[in-house]
């Protein structure tokens, strides 16, 4: 019963549970953290390389929307309605007319669906609040989607205009406007989750 102990007095104890710690929890504790840690560093490495992909697309989708439309209609639709008029309305010019004209609407598609591919990677991969970012953003370019057909509906009214523009015609440039607003937002988000800036 001596030797029993003789085996809890402090003075084997406390070497012998340093040596446990010391030897078993410790390793498997900084084995754990590193786990955490390398998986933190991958799922980083992934968010930034899918966002800064995802971001070029925005870019792309934001800048087609605003741009696009502002050049049209302030030089490639002007441009083509001087070339209608000095053709006398032949069948050629017309022609040539009517395509510049639906080459926006393609251009807004093509818009909508640069903004809206390949998107579930970021809505996998994002937080809450990117997630309802490029909601909004894809609401947005949808929107301006559906624009296209009452603006081409409205240009025939707008050509006898001095400045060319309707009430649809605002709201899209408005609504262009507010998507490259959204588009900061987004980036700024991106920028929190990658713990850029800080």
């Amino acid at each position: 019963m001596a030797d029993e102990v003789q085996w809890l007095t402090p003075s084997v104890v406390v070497p012998a549970m340093s040596v446990l710690v010391a030897s078993v929890i410790v390793p498997l504790l900084l084995h754990w953290l590193r786990g955490r840690r390398e998986q933190a560093a991958r799922v980083f490495e992934v968010r930034r390389e899918v966002y800064s992909q995802y971001f070029k697309k925005y870019e792309e989708a934001a800048a087609a929307v605003g741009n696009d439309y502002e050049e049209f209609s302030q030089v490639t639709l002007k441009q083509e309605f001087y070339k209608l008029l000095q053709a006398g309305n032949s069948p050629e010019a017309v022609v040539a007319f009517q395509s510049a004209v639906g080459k926006f609407p393609h251009k807004i598609q093509d818009a909508h669906r640069r903004a809206t591919e390949e998107t579930t990677v970021v809505k996998i991969l994002g937080s809450t609040e990117l997630l309802k970012l490029t909601q909004e953003f894809e609401e947005l370019n949808h929107e301006i989607l559906k624009m296209s057909s009452k603006w081409l509906a409205e240009l025939q009214e707008t050509l006898s205009s001095p400045d060319m523009e309707g009430p649809v015609a605002k709201e899209m440039q408005r609504k262009g406007r507010e998507a490259g607003e959204l588009k900061e937002k987004i980036i700024a988000q991106m920028r929190a989750e990658l713990n850029v800036g800080k």
